[in-house]
């Protein structure tokens, strides 16, 4: 099974579990929600959640001297994530979406206009608190599945080309709570696509990576007010 099939089945198991635990929510939120505990930069119980389900789009910036930085630019993206909160506000995420760009140098890279990188990965972080209504998050992918698209080639021979990579992705993002399960987020990244594309040898550390940073908005929904330990252990 590849990450990219995996993550479609996760993803349908944690649209099913967030259904399920907003209906069983309703009946234990007034009794578990409202603590008064302290409250810190690293942790709050009554802050606490359990699962975030986040929609958003994004811009992405190519950079570096490899084939994104001097052949790419970016246009658009689109981002979906759900994370669990498995100790305290520690979370572990599945994200799936897309960056698309066009080509400002085909002489560089090849002779289409067009590319869309299909994003699949797995990331795990940490939220801090350093006010009554924001969130602080930090945030790294430990697997991840990249698929390239290249389309609008000068000859009608060829429709698409698809390569294939692996991504390193470090994100930073601030969530703004505008009510206790709803938020709008702005977010950034700086990622790092390792690929495998077949280039003579002279281009391959032209070839092998290239570099993008995205600057992302949308809104985030939460369910639960405790982490995925505290519901085990209590």
């Amino acid at each position: 099974m590849t990450l990219r099939s995996l993550i479609k089945t996760l993803w349908l198991t944690c649209v099913c579990l967030f259904c399920s635990v907003s209906f069983a929510q309703e009946n234990v939120s007034e009794n578990e929600s409202e603590t008064t505990s302290k409250s810190s930069f690293f942790n709050s119980e009554g802050r606490q959640r359990f699962f975030a389900i986040t929609v958003g789009g994004h811009k992405p910036f190519t950079s570096g001297d490899n084939f994104m930085g001097e052949g790419l630019e970016g246009k658009s993206g689109i981002d979906f994530k759900m994370q669990v909160y498995i100790y305290k506000h520690f979370f572990i995420g599945l994200a799936t979406g897309a960056s698309y760009f066009d080509v400002k140098n085909q002489e560089l890279i090849g002779s289409y206009r067009k590319s869309r990188i299909a994003e699949n990965y797995i990331y795990l972080g940490y939220e801090f608190l350093p006010t009554e209504k924001l969130r602080l998050g930090l945030n790294i992918s430990i697997d991840s599945d990249l698929d390239y698209k290249n389309t609008g080639f000068n000859t009608s021979d060829i429709a698409e080309q698809h390569d294939s990579a692996k991504l390193n992705r470090y994100g930073v993002y601030l969530h703004y709570e505008l009510a206790k399960h709803f938020m709008i987020y702005l977010d950034y990244s700086y990622n790092v696509s390792r690929t495998d594309i077949e280039v003579p040898s002279n281009l391959e550390s032209f070839f092998r990576k290239g570099t993008y940073s995205t600057v992302g908005l949308g809104i985030v929904f939460t369910i639960g007010s405790r982490d995925l330990v505290s519901r085990f252990i209590n």
